[in-house]
């Protein structure tokens, strides 16, 4: 599968990445799994980098109301895209369209995303 996701419940992080031309069915397939796993308030790490995907701005639009539709919705963790700079619009406009629901924010290193994501998210211990 293009798009691989890794749980780290003990550090309450979802790391996902996408490799190469990535299907609406891939995604959909991807969405689902985070959506079932119960982590959608875990700090989340999206490597796009090295994917492509052909959808239009309708498509973006069902992504971001299919996560805001979710009962988990009001809990969601902070956003950290990883980007190629020269093609990572997907990503912008993605995160533009839900920057305002939790923080999101895009960058071009996995080093600085997880920095970002350190200094900016607050874990708290398990009970």
């Amino acid at each position: 599968m293009p798009i691989h996701l890794e749980f780290s419940h003990m550090n309450r992080l979802v790391v996902i990445v996408a490799r190469g031309a990535i299907t609406p069915e891939e995604m959909a397939r991807a969405i689902q799994e985070l959506l079932a796993s119960g982590a959608l308030h875990y700090r989340k790490i999206v490597d796009v980098t090295s994917s492509s995907m052909d959808i239009d701005m309708g498509m973006l639009a069902g992504i971001a109301e299919r996560f805001r539709a979710d009962p988990q919705a009001a809990s969601r963790g902070p956003l950290a895209f990883v980007i190629d700079p020269t093609r990572g619009d997907l990503a912008k406009t993605f995160a533009s369209l839900t920057e305002g629901e939790r923080p999101v924010k895009v960058f071009r290193s996995i080093h600085d995303a997880r920095k970002w994501l350190d200094e900016n998210s607050r874990i708290e211990p398990r009970r």
